[in-house]
């Protein structure tokens, strides 16, 4: 980031659209933060918040621009095993169901 960024105290906030898609095996989230690298982002969960911020060296208004997003998340997701990757300003977050929230198939036998 140029030390012009990091300077700022002003940015133009923006919460960037997102794709929720949830399976067997967990929920995965797609975001568009186009301008946004690996190194500049923050991901964290806190109080079952997941909470993500991008800064990005795009300009808009004179102000350098940040996304900033927050979804609540359930006790069905295991936030320790939480992975996000970002490639060509697509963020990735998948989030995996906790053992004890998967679907476990319960075997019928005969007498």
């Amino acid at each position: 980031m140029t030390e012009a960024v990091e300077n700022v105290k002003e940015y133009a906030v923006y919460a960037p659209p997102a794709d929720v898609i949830e399976n067997h095996a967990g929920i995965k989230v797609v975001l568009d933060v186009p301008g946004a690298k690996a190194d500049l982002l923050e991901i964290e969960v806190e109080d079952k918040i997941l909470k993500l911020k991008a800064d990005t060296e795009l300009m808009k208004n004179d102000k350098p621009v940040r996304y900033q997003r927050a979804f609540q998340i359930s006790d069905e997701i295991d936030a320790t095993k939480i992975s996000a990757i970002v490639n060509n300003g697509i963020l990735t977050l998948d989030l995996p169901k906790a053992e004890h929230a998967k679907v476990h198939k319960i075997t019928v036998k005969s007498s």
